[in-house]
């Protein structure tokens, strides 16, 4: 099963609705699959995603020797209708065309794109990823789409998924729980997430240039918040704590590097606050970019609802950076009090802005905080995929 390359004779369809031609990161998942892509150890790996920014429907586009990426579509993210659901269409839409493909195994991250696969007449066997317990249209940020007829729908497709997958993997215990609880025999894995290494790491020249273009002192500590920009994952909450910051004559700056509905709001809460001074709203940032940012900052907080192994917290925590988070998911399981980071319970003003001054006084060792996660290197998890496949393929 192993070729002259040493790669494995196998042909892995992933099907995620992003687009990796210009690495625009939609969400955790997509953030997830491009720092284990190069470390796939596949004759071949294709891609079916969607297209942004006037990407070329059903062109082939070489990412890597042995990977290409297939949009289906070209979506625009600002929309009336949930991008779940237009994502949905097309790949049942283009269903047939994606199976005649004739890949060994599809790959799957999302319950709206593993539905269409799950039955399909080649048989081909689905991996389904699960990202967290919750259920996607529980905070949808359309209203709509957190109404009780979308929530049972996707119940629905959750249920489908857990009957037909070939193999589940759950990203934290509490999902794996859950999984186990509806497929008592079936194939289940609990594989957190990986980070790339290589890539994440900290760099003290990327750090001091990023200060450098931002224009930050010696003394000026830079908090970073990435992500959606939306209400349930409690940016408002970081700007309402730059009173309490300035009562302690800290030098400071506020850096959002992300898009999102609630970020017109926020934009118009600094004006009316007059916080523009100590506030960057940084936009989409390039997903290469990503690592001179978090180098930069001195911490990074996340105060979610909800989570399920957050992207953005191993690769600021890979970079060295330490982390202020909400007691969620499979946060604990990542951020330990004292040595990395602030797992808070309680998510007020009050307790946020302690924890940010409490890292901000100590003296960070950004090297021992990225050993911390070395454990979650991409290199490990395609050890534990690569065992999936395997034994999927020698059923």
């Amino acid at each position: 099963m192993i070729d002259k390359n040493g790669k494995m004779n196998v042909k892995l369809g992933i099907i995620n609705p992003s687009d990796f031609t210009n690495k625009v990161v939609s969400g955790g998942s997509s953030g997830f699959l491009i720092n284990i892509l190069p470390y796939l150890n596949l004759q071949r790996t294709v891609i079916y995603g969607i297209g942004l920014n006037k990407t070329i429907p059903w062109k082939t586009y070489h990412l890597d020797k042995n990977i290409d990426f297939i949009p289906i579509c070209n979506l625009k993210d600002s929309s009336k209708i949930p991008m779940r659901l237009k994502v949905l269409i097309y790949f049942i839409f283009y269903r047939k065309r994606i199976l005649n493909s004739k890949m060994d195994v599809l790959y799957i991250q999302m319950p709206e794109c593993c539905m269409p696969f799950l039955k399909n007449s080649m048989n081909i066997p689905v991996i389904y990823q699960k990202h967290g317990s919750a259920n996607p249209m529980a905070y949808s940020k359309f209203r709509y789409g957190r109404t009780i007829l979308f929530r049972l729908f996707f119940e629905y497709i959750l249920n489908l998924i857990y009957k037909k997958a070939e193999w589940i993997i759950a990203i934290d215990s509490l999902t794996h729980k859950k999984i186990l609880q509806k497929r008592k025999n079936k194939r289940t894995s609990l594989i957190m997430n990986a980070i790339d290494t290589k890539k994440f790491f900290p760099n003290n020249d990327l750090r001091l240039n990023a200060r450098k273009r931002f224009s930050l002192k010696e003394n000026d500590h830079a908090i970073l918040f990435v992500g959606r920009i939306e209400k349930t994952k409690g940016p408002k909450l970081l700007l309402d704590c730059i009173p309490l910051l300035k009562k302690r004559d800290c030098s400071f700056h506020l850096f959002f590097a992300g898009i999102g509905s609630y970020q017109p709001y926020l934009k118009n809460y600094v004006l009316k606050k007059n916080y523009s001074r100590n506030v960057t709203f940084l936009g989409h940032v390039a997903y290469e970019d990503l690592v001179s940012i978090y180098n930069m900052s001195d911490v990074l907080v996340l105060p979610s609802e909800t989570e399920g192994v957050p992207m953005v917290i191993l690769e600021s925590l890979s970079c060295g950076t330490p982390v202020i988070s909400s007691n969620v998911g499979s946060i604990p399981d990542l951020v330990f009090n004292g040595i990395n980071g602030i797992v808070l319970e309680d998510l007020s003003t009050k307790k946020i802005s302690a924890a940010i001054l409490n890292i901000l006084m100590k003296k960070v060792k950004r090297t021992k905080i990225a050993f911390t996660v070395q454990k979650h290197s991409a290199k490990n998890f395609i050890k534990s995929f690569d065992n999936i496949v395997l034994n999927i393929l020698n059923k």
